[in-house]
């Protein structure tokens, strides 16, 4: 029981810490009852420990009607069936809740950080089939009494159910932009099934592994210029262009894993780099069907245009098997495998583009203001 308890807490701490797969973080199990966290790339280390702190047990339980929270206060207990239970926020409020779990957060199949009809941040929530079937047989034959909304034990609200509600619903509360980010994070994660206590906390320089990450550095730009002298000695001019697209493409990645906060180690650099040297693929393969084409006596602008739709489908099979590749690394994999099934997916995405949209766009374009009548390649 304990060592299923604590393989389950180290997925939903992957989940939590590391949704996009981006983050490349090392958890690993230690002694009987212990996880080793390690997360490079951490600017606040106070928002990964709340993030970590939160069991995130989620429920929908009915509101007690038959006695207020002040008369449960001064009786000194409540109904048979029923408990006491403090608001979330800080009025001070309480409510008498029934103890039977109407909806739990197991039954959840999302949740997203929005915005209620008065423009306050809130969290959308979606159930699967279950949970569906349930909150519609609970809300429809409970009309006009309070439903509350327990997360770790507080009642986050208790809005009064107006009509019969099936498979989603919102959380609202006295919440900021990023508490909602936050507790939409744990909610899809799911909840851990014990509390965590941190015992040791370390925060480490980035000196420990510079030379191995400016070893990175230097190997992918050693990389780019061995690419490019190939690119031009091989196909002169037409290569030139295609290191114009390498220089996009690599743009192009840097901007993606920008966009997704993505934390840049050793095998994210390696993923970087291989898709540096896939890069090109594409436009050798169409530069040798251009050369076919030229050698069978056809005119420049036709030789490109037979080249590019001779080689394209041969270009997205290849592709598409390294992606697939990719894509299984990312779903099995954890931690450095899955930050390099990212920088390598995105690579191909972004190469793909590159070699059939810019380099054809750079040639086309150099074509129409030369209009060469031999193309030597």
């Amino acid at each position: 029981m304990q060592t299923r308890t604590v393989e389950q807490s180290i997925e939903i701490i992957r989940r939590r810490l590391d949704p996009e797969g981006t983050k490349e973080p090392v958890i690993q199990r230690q002694g009987l009852d212990r996880i080793l966290v390690q997360l490079p790339g951490v600017d606040d280390p106070e928002a990964v420990k709340r993030l970590l702190g939160r069991t995130a047990k989620l429920t929908f339980q009915l509101v007690d009607m038959r006695i207020s929270a002040t008369e449960a206060i001064q009786r000194g207990r409540t109904p048979p069936g029923s408990i006491l239970m403090q608001s979330a926020s800080d009025d001070g409020r309480s409510y008498v809740i029934e103890k039977r779990v109407m909806v739990s957060g197991e039954m959840l199949d999302g949740a997203t950080a929005t915005f209620d009809q008065n423009n306050r941040p809130a969290v959308s929530f979606t159930l699967n089939a279950a949970g569906a079937r349930r909150f519609g047989k609970v809300t429809g034959e409970n009309i006009g009494r309070p439903f509350a909304i327990i997360l770790d034990g507080k009642v986050v609200s208790a809005p009064t159910i107006q009509s019969q509600i099936f498979g989603s619903g919102q959380i609202t509360g006295d919440f900021s932009v990023a508490e909602t980010n936050e507790l939409a994070l744990v909610l899809r994660a799911g909840a851990l099934p014990a509390p965590l206590i941190i015992l040791e906390e370390r925060s480490i320089g980035p000196g420990l592994g510079a030379d191995s990450i400016a070893a990175g550095e230097i190997a992918a730009i050693i990389g780019i210029i061995l690419v490019a002298i190939y690119m031009v000695a091989s196909y002169g001019f037409f290569g030139g262009l295609a290191v114009g697209a390498l220089t996009v493409n690599i743009i192009l990645i840097v901007a993606l894993l920008s966009a997704l906060q993505a934390t840049l180690t050793l095998p994210g650099i390696a993923g970087i780099v291989l898709t540096m040297g896939m890069a090109v693929d594409a436009n050798v393969l169409v530069f040798e069907r251009v050369r076919e084409e030229l050698s069978k006596g056809r005119s420049t602008i036709a030789a490109i245009d037979s080249g590019y739709q001779r080689a394209i489908s041969t270009i997205i099979d290849s592709n598409l098997t390294t992606l697939f590749a990719a894509l299984f690394l990312y779903i099995f994999g954890s931690g450095p495998i899955k930050g390099f099934a990212v920088t390598l997916g995105i690579g191909i995405a972004t190469s793909m583009f590159t070699a059939v949209m810019v380099t054809r766009l750079l040639i086309v374009f150099w074509v129409e203001r030369k209009r060469p009548t031999r193309l030597v390649l």
